[in-house]
């Protein structure tokens, strides 16, 4: 399997109080870059593991595990909604394409 797409996992810090400046520091994202393999899943198999679904969805899958957390994720900078991790190869994840990119 070919390993040849990027997926970026993206980790928002939220904004806090710097005495040191005396005010609010909005939180910078924490960007993670992997190399990954992307399919799209098919209607039958949606179906199967989500129920009724009517949206495309995308699985993206890594060389190893990827057990940090996760508030999103960029693939060609768009952004897309984690569904689900497989229980059985936490390299393996289930995504659901955002209409807007921007967050």
């Amino acid at each position: 399997m070919r390993f040849n797409d990027r997926i970026t996992f993206v980790k928002e810090i939220e904004s806090y109080y710097d005495p040191v400046k005396g005010e609010y520091v909005e939180g910078e994202p924490i960007l993670t870059t992997k190399p990954c393999n992307l399919s799209t899943l098919g209607i039958n198999r949606t179906n199967e593991l989500f129920g009724q679904i009517d949206k495309a969805v995308t699985v993206a899958r890594l060389q190893r595990p990827y057990k940090d957390q996760i508030d999103y994720v960029l693939i060609d900078g768009q952004k897309y909604r984690i569904l689900r991790q497989s229980d059985y190869r936490k390299g393996v994840f289930y995504l659901e394409g955002v209409s807007n990119g921007k967050s």
